[in-house]
């Protein structure tokens, strides 16, 4: 595999900006695809590669989480941090945005500030979806960056304030990666019961059992639905292992549930409903106009990302198939603003053109 991105340009004239995007993880680089996504005119270039490490995503994952982004097909190179630095040396851009872990954040972030004085990138942070808790720990890591980018307006509030307390003057912009954009099947059927094993099992075996006997009694009780086990990316055996016992010893039939795996969009077509107990799949599921349940049964969630947002629930509501739409001021304040709120690309400008007028050293 050639070390080199390919690079993507829109014809528009006007001062353009060359971008390169450094992502550690497969999930992350969709993230950092979309945000490119989002990157407008005038003419901007933009390339992505993949940080090479101990945790590194198989080519296949890579090209799995681009699909229906403008990478998709592209050549996304694995790179160590010295080809990297190489990189960013050679193509020289105006801007690297990495979208990695607080560790491999910190560590890039000296990569590009350690340049001749002729030449600084802006780095710009971004933090996942959802991100992780503001902690001192956390903006520690991104503090060497221009600009800290999050994905909600609870996030930036909290980043913010947390910033303000401890003297950090990186700026904190907005950038939504969730537009509401599903529609729904054509055919208007909603016959898909999803739950999403990636979003977190409950802890220890009889949790296990619990939460897949709930599933069994809904497949049994309501044969107009198709109830869906899926199991995400990762190699997870615990709910199967789980699953294939109970069934050996005549609690469940076996074919009840249908087992998927792979990316969780495909699976959410003609989905009636989400059940989770983690935040990531229920937001993908959201973004594409699907109810969900968020499970409190197994000690999770309270207090956390879903308080007051209307979806959270017990085994009750999922063996009735009830699943709830967000509340509207929930919604606009953890993840699904307007976009015309986002402010990370104007930011990213106006930090380029600092750099460029000796303002920014």
């Amino acid at each position: 595999m050639s070390l080199v991105p390919t690079w993507s340009r829109a014809s528009v004239p006007g001062r353009s900006l060359v971008v390169l995007a450094i992502a550690d993880s497969a999930p992350r680089a969709r993230l950092a695809a979309t945000m490119l996504d989002t990157l407008p005119g005038p003419g901007h270039a933009h390339g992505l590669a993949v940080l090479r490490s101990a945790a590194t995503p198989s080519p296949a994952r890579i090209r799995a989480e681009l699909e229906d982004t403008r990478q998709a097909g592209r050549r996304i190179p694995l790179l160590t941090t010295g080809q990297v630095r190489r990189l960013i040396r050679r193509r020289r851009p105006d801007a690297v945005l990495l979208d990695c872990s607080g560790p491999h954040t910190e560590t890039l972030s000296g990569l590009g500030r350690s340049f001749l004085r002729r030449y600084r990138p802006v780095v710009v942070s971004s933090l996942p979806v959802p991100a992780p808790e503001a902690t001192e720990g956390e903006w520690l890591h991104r503090s060497r960056a221009d600009l800290l980018v999050a994905h909600s307006h609870r996030e930036v509030d909290e980043y913010t304030v947390l910033a303000e307390k401890l003297g950090i003057r990186t700026q904190v912009g907005l950038a939504g990666v969730f537009p509401r954009t599903g529609k729904g099947p054509a055919s208007g059927r909603r016959d898909r019961v999803v739950f999403a094993a990636e979003g977190g099992l409950p802890d220890g075996n009889l949790g296990r059992e619990t939460l897949l006997l709930a599933l069994a009694d809904l497949a049994k009780n309501r044969p107009d639905l198709e109830v869906v086990l899926h199991l995400g990316h990762e190699d997870r055996p615990e709910p199967l292992e789980t699953w294939h016992a109970l069934a050996r010893a005549g609690r469940v039939d076996e074919s009840a549930l249908t087992v998927t795996s792979g990316a969780l969009r495909p699976q959410l077509d003609h989905a009636r409903g989400l059940v989770a107990l983690g935040s990531e799949p229920v937001l993908v599921a959201l973004s594409a106009r699907v109810p969900c349940l968020v499970l409190t049964d197994f000690g999770r969630e309270r207090g956390g990302l879903f308080e007051d947002s209307g979806l959270l629930g017990d085994l009750g509501d999922l063996r009735l198939a009830r699943f709830h739409k967000p509340r509207r001021a929930w919604g606009e304040y953890n993840h699904f603003h307007p976009a015309s709120e986002d402010d990370w690309v104007a930011r990213l400008h106006e930090l380029c053109l600092n750099v460029t007028r000796g303002r920014i050293s």
